[in-house]
């Protein structure tokens, strides 16, 4: 409904296609071959080829949703603190061409990097959150470059499995606190949780 109210009010309006052109509204297409993507590797595959043409406004609102924590959140340790000036670089405006890679030692997080894909050949356990996620946790709380994305690990809803938590603090140099915002992670998705209990889902 948003998205077609979008368009009613403003023809004009355009969303990025994965070339690098724009096309109107009416153009983009809905998330509906990503939910009937069997699994992980279909998913990732899929938003690769298509994530760039999904209609912006369901695109963003499907993702803040599924990424929201909403059970209960304990063991947070290990934070990892970097400014939107220092991430948007490494991310830019890519959504699924590249995948924000969380590098860890032991229990603490030490930096993050840009990595070609979703899922990796590596045995071991690793966290990794789309473009799209951090620009759209961008555009919803960040005030300015100084604002920070803190990455921290933790467990969710008592589970055994560590995930790593986002939270941003959007003006911390006027005061405000990370805890103005919710933190975001992994997809709600139970079918995605009970498979692959250490990955997030591509989205």
């Amino acid at each position: 409904m948003a998205c077609k109210k979008e368009k009613e009010d403003n023809p004009a309006v355009t969303i990025a296609t994965n070339v690098g052109k724009t096309a109107p509204l009416s153009d983009c297409i809905t998330l509906e071959g990503y939910y009937m993507s069997k699994d992980i590797d279909e998913k990732a595959e899929w938003l690769r080829e298509h994530g760039d043409s999904v209609c912006e406004c369901t695109l963003k609102e499907a993702i803040l949703r599924d990424h929201k924590v909403v059970e209960p959140l304990s063991n947070l340790r290990g934070k990892y603190v970097i400014t939107w000036r220092e991430l948007k670089p490494i991310i830019d405006t890519y959504k699924y061409k590249y995948y924000l890679n969380v590098e860890y030692a032991d229990e603490k997080i030490i930096g993050v990097k840009r990595v070609d894909n979703y899922l990796s050949d590596d045995d071991g356990v690793y966290y990794r959150f789309s473009a799209a996620l951090i620009n759209f946790l961008a555009e919803e709380y960040v005030k300015d470059e100084n604002s920070e994305f803190q990455f921290s690990f933790a467990t969710i809803d008592n589970s055994v499995n560590r995930v790593v938590v986002i939270q941003v603090n959007g003006n911390p140099s006027g005061g405000q606190s990370a805890n103005a915002t919710p933190y975001y992670d992994y997809s709600t998705d139970p079918r995605m949780i009970d498979e692959f209990p250490t990955l997030h889902v591509p989205l």
